[in-house]
């Protein structure tokens, strides 16, 4: 039987030794662990800037295709305005639909303030305002008459147009009592509290099944500092209802290419104006949006080179990317 006595440990530079191999052991795999966890941050921040970015860019780039449509009316002389207000965006229904802010400043957009140094654009145009679930119908007398699915409402401000002429009013009543359960359009001479009322009730002609019907809007994309405390995409409604967007979209910059000739062809780039006359020779939109990730990338340093050659070198470790779209506006120009 061998004696205990004759049993020993290890001595102290042997345990010294295992120490020092197992602390070289546990700082590899901590080396391991730290560039899997930084490759993780890094794909998933892009994966971020990429989804925001796309995202942004085709909202944006659908909104400006369908900017500035007013109905099949040959021009903005051919639309009557029966308002009486003095609201820069109900007097410019029927045009006017493509602005924008240069460089903001001090701006705010409902209760938002809009991020200084971004662009702000300003789309407008009308939509069908049955919802594609309704239509006009022949005249019942000198009334508009709209099918009984058409869900408009009294107070609603609308376009009523043919390819011919238009008419922007707000429906001061419906009629029920038309037949087969259409509704019947009033839009009197009012002075009803709470609404935009109409100074004229007289129309240009009497519009029926041959005509559309549309409701106005507008819509103004900005960046501002979100409750996050980073930069997203917001938009407001003509009614000040401000949303956010898209997240992590840290600056916009917008230019305008104009068609002075004509021609439907950009014959030159520029910010917005606030020269109403020179934006409605916009036909085109280039827009630079700047996309950073929500959070720490693990990227050391990177430097961002924007369209008018200016470079910004950041070093937060958030990874950006610059976003390039050019954009038609299809309800101008020719082309």
């Amino acid at each position: 039987m061998q004696s205990f006595s004759n049993q020993r440990g290890l001595s102290l530079v042997e345990l010294m030794i295992g120490i020092l191999l197992g602390s070289l052991l546990l700082l590899g795999v901590l080396q391991i662990f730290q560039s899997n966890s930084d490759t993780f941050r890094m794909q998933d921040g892009f994966s971020r800037v990429q989804e925001n970015g796309r995202f942004a860019i085709d909202l944006l780039s659908k909104e400006i295709r369908l900017a500035d449509y007013w109905g099949c009316a040959p021009d903005q002389d051919s639309i009557e305005n029966r308002l009486d207000t003095t609201d820069a965006f109900l007097n410019s229904i029927g045009s006017d639909g493509v602005q924008g802010v240069d460089n903001a400043s001090g701006i705010t957009v409902g209760t938002t303030n809009v991020l200084d140094g971004s662009d702000v654009l300003i789309l407008g145009g009308v939509i069908d305002a049955c919802g594609g679930s309704g239509r006009m119908l022949d005249p019942s007398g000198s009334d508009l008459v709209v099918s009984s699915n058409c869900p408009v409402a009294a107070g609603d401000i609308v376009l009523v147009s043919t390819c011919i002429n238009g008419d922007i009013f707000t429906i001061t009543n419906i009629d029920t009592a038309v037949g087969a359960g259409n509704r019947a359009l009033k839009h009197d001479v009012s002075t009803t509290t709470g609404w935009v009322n109409n100074k004229s009730d007289v129309l240009q002609e009497i519009y029926g099944a041959d005509s559309a019907i549309f409701q106005p809007y507008q819509k103004t994309y900005f960046i501002a500092v979100n409750t996050a405390g980073t930069n997203s995409l917001f938009v407001s409604d003509e009614n000040d209802s401000v949303e956010e967007l898209v997240p992590g979209i840290e600056d916009m910059q917008v230019s305008y290419g104009r068609d002075t000739t004509g021609s439907g062809i950009v014959d030159t780039w520029q910010s917005a104006s606030t020269s109403l006359d020179e934006m409605s020779e916009v036909v085109a939109i280039k827009l630079e949006l700047l996309v950073a990730s929500d959070s720490d990338a693990s990227v050391d340093s990177q430097t961002i080179r924007r369209l008018d050659g200016s470079e910004t070198e950041y070093s937060d470790g958030r990874i950006r990317k610059l976003y390039v779209a050019t954009v038609k506006v299809r309800n101008r120009g020719d082309m």
